[in-house]
């Protein structure tokens, strides 16, 4: 096991470190600390193998930068920092900032527990994170599921969007949808341990659990399904799926996402905010003080848009607009993902 990785080269693990200096030198002079997140923040992210057998890093770096305060101009800096360092590095690079003060009382989020329990300190107080809240292990919010799956069904939106159109997929985009199939799938099994309480941040945990899980929609194939991801994720060799069926595969899983999602969202009281902060928002981004939180509207539109043949009527009354309603999911999406 090296140091990111499950599976990845002591080489894969130089080329990470060396991305992972020159955001370092790029990113520090500007914060207090900056902290890896995600897969290779836990040691279980992905090699690519390339064509020679050789690797290279596959997944994005995501960091949450600690700052002394938070607002726009803050965000747009860090904006051009993410866009210089993808163009130089040639990785998506995500640059989240934190206010220092405002780590004791951050939400009890599915990115924040994981971001709490799995990361590396870059630069900083080793012990910066010790500030957050001590989130029980066993009281993660269901709700935080259900948001998951709307980012994973956005991405499979992404791939009928792009289907609907003549020309072949390029290689880069053939990569790109496998790895956003997996990315469903991998949800389904998360989401099934959080409905029954055998959510934990290590795949390799999470691989022992996935098959004494209780019922649910399609439940062999969210099993299978899960376990073939996180082959992929530990070991990113794409040549071998040379035969892997973009359009079928995604019809399949678009498929069990649409039998999956109402389950899931059924194993929970859907109150994601109170009822003053959802009249806020509904009235800022839908035009009227509605009950629900906006996400709620969202879940339903998504529904609506993976299906075969989508009623623009009922897309019309979740995403409260008259036309161009693809893009508006899109823009609701990224604003409440």
């Amino acid at each position: 096991m090296s140091k990111y990785t499950v599976r990845g080269s002591s080489e894969l693990d130089d080329k990470i470190d060396a991305d992972l200096e020159h955001i370092t030198r790029t990113v520090a002079p500007h914060c207090n600390a900056g902290i890896l997140l995600g897969g290779y923040g836990r040691g279980e992210g992905t090699p690519f193998i390339l064509s020679d057998g050789t690797q290279t890093p596959f997944n994005d770096y995501d960091l949450v930068v600690i700052v002394g305060t938070v607002n726009t101009a803050v965000r747009l800096h860090f904006n051009d920092l993410e866009r210089q360092l993808t163009q130089e590095i040639g990785l998506p690079v995500d640059l989240c900032p934190y206010a220092l003060s405002e780590l004791p009382s951050r939400e009890f989020s599915l990115l924040n527990y994981e971001m709490k329990y799995g990361h590396i300190v870059l630069w900083g107080s080793d012990d910066v994170l010790n500030a957050m809240p001590a989130y029980p292990h066993d009281a993660i919010p269901r709700f935080e599921g259900s948001r998951l799956l709307l980012n994973r069904g956005k991405l499979l939106l992404d791939i009928k969007q792009r289907l609907k159109k003549s020309d072949p997929l390029t290689a880069e985009e053939r990569i790109r949808f496998i790895k956003f199939i997996h990315k469903a799938r991998l949800a389904f099994g998360d989401c099934a341990l959080l409905a029954f309480g055998q959510y934990n941040i290590s795949y390799a945990i999470k691989r022992q659990r996935i098959t004494d899980i209780d019922e649910c929609p399609s439940r062999d194939a969210v099993v299978e399904g899960f376990l073939k991801a996180i082959d992929l994720k530990e070991w990113g060799n794409f040549q071998a799926l040379a035969d892997f069926d973009i359009a079928a595969e995604y019809r399949k899983t678009a498929d069990l996402f649409l039998q999956f999602f109402p389950w899931y969202r059924a194993q929970h009281k859907a109150v994601e905010c109170s009822l003053p902060k959802a009249l806020a928002l509904n009235l800022r981004w839908n035009g009227r003080p509605l009950p629900r939180h906006p996400r709620l509207y969202l879940y339903d539109a998504l529904m609506e848009l993976l299906k075969e043949g989508p009623s623009e009527f009922q897309l019309k009354q979740t995403l409260f607009s008259a036309d161009n309603l693809v893009e508006r999911f899109y823009l609701l999406q990224r604003r409440f993902s």
